[in-house]
Formats: C-alpha cells, structure tokens, sequence
C-alpha cells in the first residue's frame, strides 16, 4: 500500500486543494463565522480559568478540553479560522487509506481512495446543518467514525477481537467529545453484526462489554447534569427522541444543500456495484447499511417529525459522509465500463481514446460535483458575527475594569471571547436576547436604556452607531462606538 512518489505528489495536491475549499469562508472573514463556534471558545476559556459549569454545555466537555490545549499555542479566536481547513484534511488522510485498504484488490484503488477525497470536499455547509466550514464537536468526530466504524467492521470480517476493542476505545472516547457521533451509528453496527451472528454468538462475552457505551454514557451526562443516575436514565430517554423544534431553524431541508445531485447518482452507481460484486459484498455491507439506515430515519422524521438516538439534522451530515466512498466507487465503475465497451470495439489506439474519454468524463464529474458548492439558500447562508473594526473595539474593551456590557447580539457572541467581559446576552446560548432588541429598538428612547442599563447591571455600551444619551464615550473609531455607562 505505499505511495509512488507521483500518486504521494497527487495526494498532497488533492490535500491542499481540500484545506483551501474548507477554508474558503475565511479568506474574507479571519474570525469565527458561527455562533456554535463562539460559544465552544467561550466554554473553552471558562473551563481553562476554572469556571467550569455543569450543564448540557458540559456534556462536550471533551471537545472544549481540545481547545484549551490549542489556546496555549495561540488565542483561540485568531487560530479558530484554520481548524475547520485542518479537520477536514485530518478526515480526507483518514478516508483516503480507509479506502485504499477496502479497494487494495483493484489496480485502481489509488484512485478511488483519491476521488474519495475529492467528493468528502464536495460536501456542502450552511449555517444550519453546519458541515466542514465550521469547526464543532460534529466535525471534530469525522476522522474518528471513519476509524472506529471501519475497525468494528473489519474485526468482525476477519473475526479479531483487537480490532473490536480498538473501535469500542475510540466510540468510548467520543462519548465527552458528541456522544451523537457514536448513538447515530449503533443501528448501523447491529445490523451489520447479526450478518454474522454465528461470530457473534461465539464471542459474546466480547460484544457484552459493549454495553460500556451506554454505561459511561449515563454516568458521564449524570455528571454534567447533576442527577442520580435513575433521573439521568430518564432524561435520557426523554432527551434522545429528538422532535421537530431541535434545532434553532427548522427547514424542510433538500438533500441538495449537502451534496452534489452527481454525487448521489454514483452513490447509487457505487451501491450497484457492490451489490453485484458478491465476493465482496458482505465485507462492504456495511458502507450500503451506513447511508440506508441513515435514509431510513431521515424520512421517519418527515413522516412524523421524531428522529431516536440523534437529531434529524445530524443524520443528513451523517449520511452525507458515508456517500464519498461510494461516489468513487461509482466513478471506478463507469471508467471500467469505458474500458471494457472500448477493449470490444476498437483496436487500434484504443487506449488513446479511453484515455481521452476517461479524462473528458471526470473533468465533467468535477464541474457538476462542484458547481453549487458555494450556493446556499437565502435563510441558512453564512452571517457575520464581526470583522475587523469590531474585534479592535472588543480588544480595546479588555484594558478596562471587568463589567458587564452590551451590544448588538452579533457582536456579543464575541465579547466574552476576546475581552473576557460579560455580555447581557447573545444570539442564542447565553442571557435573555429580548434585553438586547429592546435597548437597540429604534423606537427605544434614552429613558428606556438607560432603565435597561439599571436593571441589569451593565457597565459599557458597544454599538456600531453613535447613541446620544449623556454617556461618557471611551472608544469612537471605524464606526465603533464604546460608552462607559
């Protein structure tokens, strides 16, 4: 399985052009382009100063103790914009062997691991099923499903208990990072398992420990919640039906808003031709199983607006992911046919000519593959939090004796990050965010903010428009206002 230089060459190529698709958003905006993205930073800071909380925020703790590693090599707010870019590559490494050791038996297995790569980079993003462009719990557990899936499904092709128990250490080490990543898959596992119920039967002693999952899972969120481990079984149960109103946007989501219509036709092209190869088929069962079940579920909560285990916006991502693999598979299938049709008919410089037609069929893959990358619909496209002239003003707040201060909720969501002040509230995880549309409603006078200011205790106002209320001004730059009130 090692690399040719050239195939090692194309792979770094293919690795760069990834990072720099991923990291796209940033070229514009050098900041944090989410509010799930502030508000890990800002619980990352909490837990590194020792103002640790339980809560549901804890139950990522895993996640936010990442970041409190990466905060000593930088501040977590500037280095934020590259770890999204940095995943993604981690991920495409991750898949890129996976496949080519699921595909080590065909002469072209190099370049289907490569084009794995290439349609993992084709997934999209928007602000409301996230995806690549954001830098989460979700899509810091991509690499690690690849692995742990591949692991629990080669160990029990091959019957080695090692591989088993890699993968049920790596699903147990995901459980404080998004134990989402883990619980969307156990559907998927145990179908796969009772293809092969002979093994285990025989080794159910090893599937038993297994039930560490839930286990640690309970005693962990008893934990971050504060409840007896009755209460939290519960909660649980309660918590993981996950109804129509999860999410802070409901939309009837097009399966179009996260991969390409090319894409799932060779999905489809893929799936056939691992259907048809039946040699192989019960060793790849479990990358048809992985979409199938996901699909499954999906339409369960169009049906009647419940999705179990994981939310309904997770599964698409989650189905999303399992279809590169496949997609290249049905990118090898057609070139094979190619060749075979072409081996029939022609003789001489046949090989010229597939070449040709080889060349001009993938260059059209990769053009409608990626042609609506960046086209998002209206109501879940990226929105700026803040650029440039609203961090200097945030930095310049943190000189000052600590307060609490209020502004417009985009900007809030990045005030505790960067100045370590408090903010009233913010867009959606901290505070009361009517507080904020009611001091900067047009129709709100100095009577009223100053009411607003009173009753909660604020110290400073930012605002990018000048306020005339009699407050001492201590910053007024770039359209930057900050009030010591």
């Amino acid at each position: 399985m090692r690399l040719k230089k050239n195939q090692f060459l194309i792979l770094i190529i293919t690795l760069i052009f990834t990072f720099l698709l991923v990291y796209s958003p940033h070229f514009e905006n050098p900041f944090p382009i989410h509010i799930d993205e502030w508000h890990h930073i800002t619980e990352a800071i909490k837990l590194k100063q020792g103002n640790f909380q339980k809560g549901l925020a804890a139950s990522k703790s895993g996640f936010h103790f990442f970041l409190v590693i990466i905060s000593f090599f930088d501040s977590l707010v500037l280095i934020y914009k590259f770890l999204p870019a940095i995943f993604a590559v981690i991920s495409a490494i991750v898949l890129f062997f996976i496949v080519r050791s699921k595909t080590s038996h065909l002469e072209s297995g190099f370049l289907i691991a490569l084009f794995s790569i290439i349609f993992f980079a084709s997934i999209k993003s928007n602000a409301n099923l996230t995806g690549l462009w954001f830098f989460t719990p979700l899509t810091f557990s991509i690499p690690f499903i690849f692995i742990y899936i591949f692991l629990f499904s080669e160990g029990i092709i091959r019957q080695n208990n090692k591989l088993i128990l890699l993968s049920l250490i790596i699903m147990l080490f995901l459980i404080p990072i998004h134990a989402i990543s883990v619980l969307f898959s156990i559907p998927i596992l145990i179908i796969f398992s009772l293809f092969h119920l002979q093994y285990l039967k025989r080794e159910y002693r090893l599937f038993l420990i297994f039930l560490l999952i839930p286990l640690i899972g309970i005693i962990f969120y008893s934990w971050s919640l504060n409840l007896t481990f009755i209460n939290s079984i519960k909660d649980l149960i309660a918590r993981l039906t996950f109804k129509h109103g999860w999410g802070v946007l409901e939309t009837e989501n097009s399966f179009f808003e996260i991969y390409s219509l090319t894409g799932y036709i060779l999905a489809i092209i893929g799936i056939i031709y691992i259907a048809a190869s039946k040699n192989r088929l019960k060793e790849n069962l479990i990358y048809i199983l992985w979409p199938v079940v996901l699909l499954i579920s999906i339409f369960i909560f169009r049906l009647n607006g419940i999705s179990f285990l994981s939310p309904y916006q997770r599964n698409l991502y989650y189905f999303s992911i399992s279809l590169p693999f496949l997609s290249s598979l049905g990118v090898y299938s057609i070139l094979k046919i190619i060749k075979i049709q072409f081996n029939n008919k022609f003789n001489s410089e046949k090989n010229k000519i597939i070449k040709v037609i080889s060349v001009l069929l993938v260059l059209i893959i990769l053009f409608f593959t990626f042609k609506s990358y960046f086209s998002i619909q209206e109501n879940i496209e990226l929105y700026k939090t803040i650029d440039t002239k609203n961090y200097e003003a945030i930095k310049f707040l943190s000189s000052f004796e600590f307060g609490r201060v209020i502004s417009t909720p985009e900007i809030s969501e990045a005030i505790f990050p960067i100045s370590g002040h408090e903010p009233i509230a913010t867009i959606y995880f901290y505070g009361n965010r009517t507080i904020l549309d009611n001091f900067f409603n047009i129709n709100s006078d100095c009577e009223i903010k100053k009411r607003i200011i009173k009753d909660n205790n604020v110290s400073y106002v930012l605002t990018e428009n000048p306020i005339n209320c009699d407050w001492e001004i201590i910053y007024n730059k770039n359209n930057n206002f900050i009030y010591k009130v």
